[in-house]
């Protein structure tokens, strides 16, 4: 069931898999990007101990802004969900390593990272 749906993101949980997916649509920055991701954070917190998996397929750089934002408030408030896990869905390369690899070195001081190129992907790298 989408939860949330913008021009940006779409955000849906999904409870089978106990999962909340983010998906990029476009680029976005400011408010434009913090608000959907402060949506997955509500999912987040509501589903404890939820995967989250993000499709970056659609991914861009981000600003120092959003990067310092989401180091400072969002990652932390992330640690308190339980949630353990943390799936990329990325193609085997992508145009934004540079900003994946930033992400993922700070992600993987509190999550485990998987990147992979599909949801099942990802679910079957948890379960292994």
């Amino acid at each position: 069931m989408k939860f949330f749906s913008n021009d940006f993101a779409e955000i849906e949980y999904i409870e089978k898999d106990n999962v909340v997916f983010h998906v990029w649509k476009k680029e976005a920055h400011f408010d434009d990007y913090r608000t959907p991701v402060k949506t997955s954070l509500e999912l987040l917190q509501k589903h404890k101990n939820s995967i989250f998996i993000v499709d970056a397929r659609n991914g861009f750089e981000d600003t120092k802004e959003d990067i310092d934002w989401g180091f400072n408030y969002f990652l932390p408030e992330l640690k308190k969900t339980g949630c353990k896990f943390w799936g990329f869905i990325l193609p085997k390369v992508s145009e934004i390593e540079g900003e994946i690899d930033l992400w993922t070195k700070e992600i993987e001081k509190n999550f485990k990272v998987i990147r992979a190129i599909s949801y099942n992907e990802i679910l079957e790298k948890i379960g292994e």
